[in-house]
């Protein structure tokens, strides 16, 4: 039967700021359907890359399609896409209502039965030979009834069939697909050095148990591994047909298995691949495996990203973390003497974390950069202030299911659960008291704030708003830092402050909390609050930051009385 596959990977909110994130797990269906479906034809849509709406998506479909015989839409989504899913599935049913939906993803491995009021089926887990059994199993004329891995609407409602075995031999699968997708359109630059980069994943699976992590829910807790060869092996012929010799190891524990991590290392260096390149690690695996730092080195790496998510032992615990802070300090010096740059994952809003807690861990961020000048294409500002990631409650990890006790969810829907958005707050931060330590906030600091609200809060600083908006929404942000810094006489809670100022700025509560909360993250890590809980002993200094009159590009507050009253606080003129 003619078969045709079409494979979409939707837009994030704020598609426009957000990097262009390769779909590795769509270029590996592809590529698997390609191998074991040979007559079956497969395109890629990718709407992310593409910055396509939800018609010109559609439009795509309608000229990927063929009429006649079978036609399947696979979409594959996190849940911070999956309302762009929905709608997408319901619209292309509306126009060909002949077409099979199926779904796939970490979001309906979670919630098959969400995805399936949307969706034919689902494909849960490791996708691969699950969707290529799907396929030959409906070109044949047969259902998903003895399809592992995959859930289905059956006439008496939702059908999750038995789990399949996860893939034991990771080089049994065909190197992704790139040739099917918008390669030109992935400009997302390597760390620290910039220059394109490529995807590559040796190892499925992680025996960690951190809160905040969907990855041993998705791949298991047990690691499966390729052999260095076949990595080597696709390495190369990225480099043959894309010219890109730039990669990052999207592994979990990139250094868990010593042999593995060796013979890459050793692979590369006799291969004679001018590469670099960048991986996710923890810092005890390479604690353990120290040696082998001039070997990396020599390969072609530019330094580790360890991931230490906070400067807060009690937050570890939280977590699940379980690691030692001195140790990651010791990883960083460990990088520097070896000519790496010592790269990090980090978040704010984890459960346990203080005002104080927020000054050590940038303390502790400053330590591990000490010497080195800042990364341009690592750190999310050019200044030695740490946003990082927000932390998110995902789908399906220990987090989703403690967090409504731990602290306030903020997230309104799936599109809030981006680590862009604050959509959640614990306990600890609410609670705290903020004791400020100068009398008002500068013009200096105002406009170090307003810059700051832009590079971190994507959903109000996009191309969906109009600049005007985006100007008032400045304007609203200003006035509420120096209401809120004016409350900071270490009294009232943070969750307090913000409740107070809700009904003073007629902001939902959800808003103001999140404001508040930025507020506290950003003025404790500027040493300009402190929490009144801790010691008179503890010593909290301000912390200047020189640079911001050189950043381009920034938005001010919209005109009116903001203007005359900026340029009276900063002695600069207004600019649009």
């Amino acid at each position: 039967m003619l078969t045709n596959v079409i494979l979409v990977h939707p837009p994030f909110p704020a598609n426009e700021r957000h990097k262009r994130v390769l779909p590795l797990g769509i270029a590996y269906c592809a590529a698997y359907l390609r191998r074991s479906l040979p007559d079956v034809s497969v395109r890629v849509v990718d709407a992310h890359a593409e910055d396509l709406s939800l018609d010109q998506t559609l439009a795509r479909i309608a000229v990927a399609r063929r009429p006649g015989g079978l036609t399947v839409l696979g979409v594959s989504y996190w849940t911070l896409q999956a309302p762009w899913a929905y709608a997408l599935s319901a619209a292309a049913l509306t126009s060909w209502p002949d077409i099979i939906i199926v779904h796939g993803g970490v979001h309906p491995t979670a919630l098959p039965e969400e995805a399936l009021r949307y969706a034919h089926y689902c494909v849960l887990h490791e996708g691969e030979a699950t969707l290529g059994e799907l396929i030959q199993e409906l070109r044949e004329g047969r259902g998903a009834g003895g399809v592992t891995g995959c859930a289905w609407r059956g006439e008496r409602g939702i059908v999750v069939n038995p789990e399949r075995p996860f893939i034991k031999d990771l080089d049994t699968l065909p190197f992704p697909e790139w040739g099917l997708l918008p390669m030109e359109r992935y400009d997302t630059p390597l760390h620290i050095v910039g220059g394109k980069r490529v995807p590559v994943i040796g190892s499925r699976g992680c025996p960690y148990e951190c809160v905040y992590c969907g990855s041993p829910f998705m791949w298991g807790r047990k690691l499966r591994w390729r052999t260095p060869g076949n990595v080597l092996d696709e390495m190369g012929e990225i480099i043959r047909r894309y010219g890109i010799p730039q990669f990052h190891f999207w592994d979990d524990n990139l250094m868990l298995d010593r042999g593995y991590i060796e013979g890459l290392c050793e692979g590369i260096a006799r291969s004679g691949m001018a590469i670099r390149w960048t991986g996710l690690t923890r810092a005890s695996h390479v604690t353990r495996n120290a040696d082998l730092m001039p070997l990396l080195k020599r390969s072609g790496c530019i330094g580790l990203e360890i991931g230490i998510e906070s400067a807060n032992p009690e937050t570890f615990r939280e977590i699940g973390k379980n690691e030692d802070l001195e140790a990651i300090l010791g990883v960083a010096e460990l990088h520097k003497r070896h000519g790496m740059y010592p790269m990090f994952t980090y978040m704010a809003f984890n459960p346990g974390e203080t005002i104080y807690g927020y000054w050590k861990q940038a303390r502790f961020i400053d330590r591990m950069l000490e010497g080195l000048p800042v990364a341009r294409y690592f750190q999310p500002t050019p200044l030695p202030v740490y946003i990082g990631q927000f932390c998110t409650p995902h789908i399906a990890t220990g987090l989703s299911r403690e967090a409504p006790r731990k602290g306030m969810v903020l997230a309104s829907g799936w599109a809030d659960r981006y680590h862009h958005q604050i959509n959640f707050v614990p306990a600890s931060v609410l609670e705290d008291v903020p004791l400020r330590i100068n009398r008002r906030l500068d013009g200096m600091h105002l406009r170090l704030l307003n810059y700051l609200l832009q590079t971190a809060f994507w959903s109000d600083f996009n191309r969906s708003r109009t600049r005007r908006e985006q100007g008032d929404e400045l304007e609203r942000f200003r006035r509420y830092a120096i209401a809120f810094y004016r409350r900071c006489r270490g009294r009232r809670s943070v969750g307090r402050i913000a409740m107070s100022l809700s009904r003073r700025f007629a902001l939902d509560a959800t808003e103001s909390v999140r404001f508040a909360a930025f507020l506290s993250y950003i003025l404790a890590q500027l040493g300009l609050i402190q929490s009144a809980r801790e010691p008179a002993s503890v010593e909290i200094r301000e912390r200047r930051v020189a640079g911001i009159d050189d950043i381009p590009g920034l938005l001010m507050p919209s005109p009116g009385p903001a203007r005359r009253l900026f340029s009276a606080m900063t002695g600069r003129g207004y600019t649009r």
